[in-house]
C-alpha cells in the first residue's frame, strides 16, 4: 500500500538520491549529481502555489511528483515539473497509482488541466497517454544555447 506525504524543503536530502538515480538512468542518461539535483529540488519547491507529494510504499520512499498551479485567465492549470519512481520499483503500476492520486489531489484544490514536459520516447510518450494525457500539438518546446558549456557541463557561477 502506499502512502503520501506532503512534500517540504526537509524532504529535499532524501529525495536527492532517487532523483539522481532516476534521472542518470535510460532513457534520461542525465548527468545530475546529488548537488546539483538538490539545488534544483530547492528551485520548485520554492516558488508560490508549489504542491509536491512524497511516496513510500512499506515506509520506503519510491516515488515523488512536484510542480505548481498557474493562473490563466479562464483555468487553473498545474504545471508538473517532475515525477519519477524509483528505478528499481518501475513496471508494477505505481507510477500509475501515484499520477492518479495527485489527479484527484489537484481537483479537490481547484485545478482544472495538469499541463507537463516529457522526454519524446516511446516510454514516456506511453505513460502518459495511458493517464489520460494527450500531446499538446499546438505546443513545443524551443531553446537557444546563448552560451557554450565548460567541459565540466557547467556554465559558471552568475
Amino acid at each position: 500500500m502506499l502512502t503520501y506525504k506532503t512534500m517540504e524543503l526537509s524532504d529535499v536530502p532524501q529525495l536527492v538520491g532517487m532523483y539522481v538515480e532516476t534521472f542518470n538512468a535510460p532513457p534520461w542518461n542525465d548527468g545530475w549529481t546529488e548537488e546539483t539535483a538538490g539545488r534544483r529540488l530547492h528551485q520548485m519547491i520554492n516558488v508560490e502555489d508549489f504542491f509536491g507529494l512524497c511516496t513510500y510504499q512499506d515506509g520506503i520512499l519510491c516515488g515523488m511528483i512536484l510542480g505548481c498551479m498557474e493562473q490563466y485567465y479562464d483555468r487553473m492549470i498545474f504545471s508538473v515539473r517532475e515525477f519519477c519512481v524509483s528505478n528499481q520499483m518501475r513496471g508494477q503500476g505505481l507510477g500509475t497509482e501515484i499520477f492518479r492520486y495527485f489527479e484527484r489531489k489537484l481537483k479537490e484544490a481547484g485545478v482544472d488541466e495538469i499541463l507537463l514536459y516529457t522526454l519524446r520516447s516511446a516510454s514516456t510518450i506511453e505513460f502518459y497517454c495511458k493517464q489520460g494525457m494527450e500531446e499538446a500539438g499546438e505546443l513545443v518546446l524551443m531553446r537557444k544555447r546563448i552560451r557554450e558549456l565548460g567541459k565540466d557541463g557547467h556554465h559558471g557561477n552568475m
